[in-house]
């Protein structure tokens, strides 16, 4: 986690050690503005001149990443999800947002009938308005839903802006500061203020914040050395920081840390629960700190989340679709009806079989042809007996090139024994007419009981052929019957996953002229206002 602070330079911090870590600057005279995404990744610094350009700090050093290549600009913020989309605002009071990753202006809104310069701008907590305080003291809400102007915010007070930010969690609070010392949070919905801290600094104060920890808690820093910190519910001022050096920039994390920028190039340390001294001062700019802020917590990265260094790395991977986007088969959402499960699948035609469930999948290999009804051919009993004759006669040739191939000397062939033709017995020659042979010791010309086991033998063997023959036709039917069932449910996930998602469609159209009407309505009541306004001058 990094520490920031912004003068002519750049100095990013640690935070646990407060030791400087790195440094960056290009440009002359004092930063504008330094503030940080909200998914903690990149930095957004405008310059003295409002040269508007986006940093990296994971790499050893920060690193350049893109400049945004608009004239007059003035004021930039990040979006409040992510960091695709950044609003700027110019000299000539013009507001638009900017698209990270196409390079290109994506939202302008209308121009202001008094142009000004934009000094302050700033998304709400919902990202569904955007405020833009100009030099000469109005505060415009755009609505991003509506893209027109919805609220012109105008303090009685004052005429100067010095400080505007939306609060983090409430969609409609707006804190402004004025230079007379005054910290106001209004209520754009009404158009009310909701908190007023009347010259609570004696000199402009020149920043202000809200509190991650309790968001009833704000803090604000003026040109009179003083850090206040207020109740908003209470409406009261809390506690109160007297320091020796004006104070220019305030920030505050999320363990109770707050940093204040001063004029002298210090930046004061505090813990908010013990503010007697400085818990750390940072030294190292020569000119004043014009802007301080604490890396928010990296948060979990999304799909819709687009990295902006894809667009300087060439061998950075493409992102891959969802497949329910982008897949072309014909198979599926056949009606608006939730698909049967089925066993048979019909066919589909020549085209439409290469874009099959089982051909995308590389699992076709049943060579199933149908007919114009949708049922299987009548020959497909006659190629399935082929298939087993081929096989059965693929096995008898090797059987044959077995026995071809087999020597004579095998342990078959010297099984058979063969008597010979002078059998001598105890000694006593044999005379001619058998009567002295032993016939028990006489080795037929072909073992019977061999041949039987021969004989058994090649009938296992046929039975083994047949029975595998049988697994294996059973196992592809089994494998076809599973994949079929299989197919029925991806069509029914795929109808239930289409309807859902034009259940969420639905629902973000109702918020969006939800948004709209309120914003017309915003409109409507302030046009009813200045005709009252009109009249009353009449």
């Amino acid at each position: 986690m990094y520490f920031t602070s912004a003068s002519s330079r750049l100095f990013l911090y640690d935070i646990n050690s407060w030791d400087l870590k790195k440094s960056y600057g290009c440009y002359n005279g004092v930063l504008r503005d330094v503030s940080w995404s909200d998914d903690g990744k990149y930095i957004l610094q405008v310059n003295s001149k409002g040269l508007i350009e986006i940093l990296s700090s994971a790499e050893h050093d920060v690193r350049s990443l893109q400049h945004i290549p608009l004239k007059d600009t003035w004021s930039a913020s990040f979006h409040r999800d992510g960091h695709r989309n950044i609003a700027i605002g110019t000299r000539n009071g013009n507001v638009m947002i900017w698209d990270t990753k196409n390079k290109t202006i994506t939202k302008s809104f209308p121009t202001p009938s008094q142009q000004s310069s934009v000094n302050y701008i700033s998304y709400n907590s919902k990202n569904s308005s955007l405020a833009a305080s100009m030099q000469n003291g109005e505060t415009v809400i755009y609505g991003l839903v509506s893209n027109i102007p919805v609220l012109t915010v105008k303090l009685s007070c004052s005429r100067s802006i010095s400080a505007m930010k939306f609060h983090h969690e409430s969609r409609s609070l707006l804190g402004l500061a004025t230079d007379e010392g005054h910290v106001v949070l209004r209520d754009i919905t009404t158009n009310k203020d909701k908190v007023f801290f009347e010259n609570v600094h004696a000199s402009p104060v020149s920043d202000f914040t809200f509190s991650l920890v309790n968001k009833d808690v704000l803090l604000s820093s003026g040109y009179d050395k003083i850090l206040h910190v207020y109740d908003i519910r209470l409406q009261n001022v809390v506690s109160t920081i007297r320091t020796s050096y004006t104070l220019t920039s305030l920030a505050i994390n999320s363990d109770n840390l707050a940093a204040l920028g001063t004029k002298n190039g210090l930046v004061l340390i505090y813990d908010l629960r013990d503010l007697t001294k400085p818990l750390n001062v940072l030294k190292g700019h020569e000119e004043e700190v014009r802007r301080v802020a604490f890396q928010p917590a990296r948060k979990k990265a999304f799909s819709a989340d687009i990295s902006l260094r894809e667009d300087n790395e060439v061998t950075s991977p493409q992102i891959v679709q969802s497949p329910v986007k982008t897949r072309t088969s014909d198979m599926f959402f056949l009606s608006n009806t939730p698909p049967k499960i089925e066993l048979e699948v019909s066919g589909q035609g020549a085209d439409t079989k290469a874009d099959s469930f089982l051909v995308m999948m590389g699992l076709d290999k049943s060579n199933f042809e149908f007919d114009e009804d949708g049922n299987k051919s009548a020959d497909l009993d006659h190629r399935k007996s082929e298939k087993h004759e081929l096989r059965y006669h693929q096995l008898d040739a090797e059987k044959n090139i077995t026995k071809i191939s087999t020597p004579l000397n095998s342990k078959a062939a010297e099984n058979l024994g063969f008597s010979s033709p002078i059998d001598i017995t105890n000694g006593v020659p044999d005379d001619g007419c058998g009567s002295n042979m032993n016939f028990m010791k006489t080795k037929p010309s072909c073992n019977i009981a061999e041949y039987n086991n021969n004989l058994d033998t090649k009938t296992v063997e046929e039975l083994k052929d047949f029975v595998k023959l049988t697994l294996s036709d059973v196992a592809d039917d089994n494998r076809n019957y599973f994949l079929h069932i299989m197919m029925a449910l991806t069509k029914q996930k795929l109808f239930y996953e289409k309807q859902f998602c034009e259940m969420n469609k639905q629902i973000k159209n109702l918020v969006q002229n939800q948004n709209a009407l309120v914003d017309i309505n915003r409109k409507l009541s302030l046009d009813l206002e200045l005709m009252k306004e009109r009249m009353n001058t009449l």
